[in-house]
């Protein structure tokens, strides 16, 4: 509204591209209060050794904290956002190059995220990444 004081609400777009970048720089944690909504639910169907469904933002801190400390480092690009009838839902890509602190060694993977975004929050998510090739990338970290 044009002379509101009413502050734009995030697109579905603009949030997609914040999660993102906070993956990249490993700040996962930082940005749930910001871009996730109380009760989101984010699936991952791919996750070893079964799917995952986090429900509630607290369940999701939870579980990006046990990534905090991973010794890798990241960099992202190739954000693609394909835009669906839906104006609450997006299908974002991008692609993870991944390296070990310890080993030096590099993984680059291609993901993919379907969002649903209510009000500049995610309200939904289910995330498409190769989770049982990550789980071999960071546990030959550890092995001599």
């Amino acid at each position: 509204m044009k002379g509101s004081n009413v502050t734009e609400l995030a697109s579905a777009t603009e949030v997609f591209q914040r999660v993102v970048r906070a993956v990249a720089e490993r700040r996962q944690a930082e940005i749930l209060d910001e871009c996730y909504a109380e009760d989101v639910v984010v699936e991952h169907p791919f996750m070893v050794p079964e799917p995952t469904r986090s429900i509630g933002r607290e369940q999701l801190r939870q579980r990006v904290a046990s990534l905090r400390d991973l010794p890798i480092v990241m960099q992202v690009d190739e954000t693609v956002v394909h835009q669906t009838t839906d104006p609450e839902v997006i299908v974002g890509e991008f692609t993870s190059h991944i390296t070990s602190k310890l080993t030096g060694r590099q993984l680059t993977t291609a993901n993919i995220m379907v969002l649903r975004v209510r009000d500049g929050m995610v309200v939904w998510s289910r995330d498409y990444h190769k989770h049982a090739v990550l789980a071999e990338f960071v546990k030959a970290q550890f092995q001599p």
